[in-house]
């Protein structure tokens, strides 16, 4: 009998646990049910003639199955010990008193399985040995003469040959070997079973619990997106009402201005015909730039760059930092969607770097090749901060676009210090976001692209 795998998973063993109390109560229970026939008889002088200290060990036995199958709701592993220890009292008397009794005869193959059962495999193997050498040895006893009297009895019939009672021994020695090897290995396979669930079923769990983390997360960042949505919104209406508008009630006015000369036959001078004008142009200049801000991107293949361009330029004026771009190869998006997200990767980017990091100089780069399409964004500012870099920067939000796209999006150190922000999207990917979803996590580390 080999020696069971080794095991470390507590939720099996305290299911195990678990069952083998239930069991034990169920054992002992059923055990003072069915054996109270046999002591009634035996109390009753109606069963075979034994020492007076064998029918009280018989009864000592009875009464603690009793005992212990009353205590319930106590730890298993004491009651059942004891309960075993009683049993094996009676078939170490039985088998010295009545060799060739069926009962006392049994037990020895039947005790080892239930204490495999109840205890493990190393106890099985403990009591296999201690049945084996009373099967073999207690037999021996029977009529000796320091017995007699005491666990023995003077009988007139005539005694069993030796022949007889060792080759019973041996055939029960060897029957009970045979079922504790059985039981053995079975009981090795159900613990490696039962190992293998709980890992199944651990790895369920965690998959589980990633996929809720995944589906909050995707939540956030969808509430994320539509903040920033309406956050542009609010910044185009304010931009509408304190431009456009007032730039159109200012021309209002001056015309109603005109109307009431003119209706009192006067004729406004050309200055204010020019003024006017001048006043509706910028009005107009003002509308484009803000339809331009509801919709930067253009519906041609090379609107993406031309976004861009306009991104970088309107940057290095509104704040005075140097902002430069390089484009090379082929950076055509046929897609508006893509185009849409790759766009707003670059303006979170280049946000951060302007409001964040300090930075003195920007760098954009669109490149593309017949793999894919490369955004990257990279400064000279102060550098990622300690910890995780992902909070309160918006990084989620442009990973989460990027996994729109089946891209790749990482961060990392620059080249010259600062910060640089990495997106690689594939062609399949370029086509549209529609196909896949796939969890692009954040990755933090230094980048050299050449």
């Amino acid at each position: 009998m080999g020696c069971g795998p080794a095991r470390d998973n507590s939720a099996v063993d305290a299911s195990l646990v678990e069952w083998r109390h239930r069991a034990a109560n169920s054992l002992m229970a059923a055990s003072a049910v069915v054996y109270l026939p046999a002591v009634a008889l035996l109390l009753a002088g109606k069963g075979p003639p034994v020492a007076w200290s064998v029918q009280a060990t018989m009864l000592a036995g009875y009464a603690v199955t009793v005992f212990c199958a009353a205590l319930r709701g106590t730890d298993y592993r004491t009651r059942a010990w004891v309960f075993m220890t009683a049993g094996y009292a009676a078939m170490v008397v039985g088998n010295i008193a009545a060799p060739q009794g069926p009962f006392v005869r049994a037990l020895p193959v039947v005790l080892p399985m239930i204490t495999m059962v109840l205890f493990g495999a190393r106890a099985g193997r403990a009591a296999t040995v201690v049945s084996i050498a009373v099967l073999l040895f207690a037999p021996l006893l029977n009529g000796a003469p320091l017995l007699v009297g005491i666990i023995t009895t003077a009988s007139a019939e005539a005694p069993v040959p030796p022949g007889v009672t060792w080759t019973q021994s041996a055939v029960l020695t060897a029957l009970l070997v045979a079922l504790m090897i059985l039981l053995d290995r079975f009981h090795q396979f159900l613990m490696q079973s039962l190992a293998g669930l709980e890992q199944e079923a651990a790895g369920r769990r965690d998959a589980y619990h990633d996929l809720e983390r995944e589906m909050a997360e995707r939540k956030r960042l969808e509430r994320e997106v539509a903040r920033v949505g309406d956050e542009e919104r609010r910044r185009l209406g304010h931009e509408i009402h304190d431009g456009v508008c007032q730039q159109l009630t200012g021309a209002l006015l001056r015309s109603e201005a005109m109307a009431r000369r003119v209706g009192r036959g006067e004729t406004p001078a050309p200055e204010e015909f020019s003024a006017l004008s001048s006043l509706l142009e910028e009005t107009i200049d003002e509308a484009h730039g803000v339809a331009k801000g509801l919709c930067p991107l253009g519906a041609d293949a090379g609107a993406l760059e031309t976004a861009v361009r306009t991104l970088v330029r309107r940057t290095s004026e509104a704040s005075g930092i140097a902002c430069s771009i390089e484009v090379a190869g082929d950076v055509t998006v046929t897609d508006a969607v893509t185009a849409q997200h790759l766009y707003r990767v670059a303006q979170e980017a280049v946000s951060n770097a302007m409001r964040h990091a300090h930075a003195g100089r920007i760098a954009v780069a669109l490149r593309g090749d017949a793999e894919g399409l490369l955004l990257a964004v990279e400064d000279d500012g102060d550098g990622l901060p300690e910890g995780n870099p992902a909070e309160g920067m918006g990084l989620r939000t442009m990973a989460y676009r990027a996994g729109l796209l089946e891209g790749e999006f990482a961060i990392g150190s620059g080249r010259a210090g600062g910060t640089r922000v990495f997106c690689r999207v594939p062609r399949s990917g370029l086509a549209g976001p529609e196909a896949k979803e796939s969890g692009v996590r954040i990755q933090k580390k230094t980048i050299h692209e050449d």
